[in-house]
């Protein structure tokens, strides 16, 4: 039951979070670098839902699950069954631009402020983004296999069917027993032990 029928699924994962920390670095460094206005520094802030924002204790960490454990992989999933190779990774990417450039405007503002901010950050950072990987790579077979029997109608000589049944029943293991736990300790993380780390150090 709880066997996952895919022998790399961990390997993509990783490779997925490799590539992910690459880009948050090279945003983090860049918007070290760049000297944002105080106007621009409020305008990417400003990107937080309206009901995360105000929520408190468990309503904070449900409305995070909500947002990050539900909405971003059925966002994910409905991209991933459009023929086109890692166009659900763009949730990622999102999900972790953004919070690379405030971190690293906060820093450039004021180093210290801004550093404890990035330390008390990164444990629930870490653990959400490491759940999308995981859907990300379970996705990936998925994604796979709907663009082989796309491509299979146009050619003579048929590549292997990849089985889209498999793919599935094999992301949604995937899923639920790895990433929407990794996703959920986030949320109760980022609510709990982040406040407490930025509390602490500021």
């Amino acid at each position: 039951m709880l066997k996952i029928q895919d022998d790399i699924y961990i390997k993509r994962t990783f490779k997925f979070l490799a590539a992910t920390l690459l880009i948050f670095a090279i945003s983090f460094i860049l918007a070290v670098i760049f000297s944002p206005s105080p106007e621009t520094f409020k305008n990417v802030t400003n990107g937080t839902p309206a009901a995360l924002d105000k929520a408190q204790g468990l309503q904070k960490v449900w409305e995070y699950v909500l947002n990050n454990g539900f909405r971003v992989p059925i966002q994910m999933l409905l991209l991933a069954v459009i023929p086109i190779p890692f166009l659900y990774y763009l949730n990622i990417l999102s999900t972790t631009i953004l919070p690379a450039i405030v971190l690293g405007f906060a820093i450039h503002i004021d180093l210290y402020k801004g550093s404890m901010m990035t330390i008390s950050a990164m444990p629930h950072f870490l653990l959400e983004i490491l759940g999308l990987c995981f859907v990300a790579s379970g996705l990936l077979k998925v994604n796979q296999s709907i663009i082989r029997k796309i491509s299979n109608l146009f050619r003579n000589n048929k590549k292997e069917k990849l089985s889209l049944k498999l793919a599935i029943i094999n992301f949604l293991k995937i899923y639920v027993y790895i990433a929407l736990p990794l996703i959920i300790l986030a949320a109760f993380t980022e609510t709990y032990l982040s406040e407490l780390l930025i509390k602490s150090l500021i």
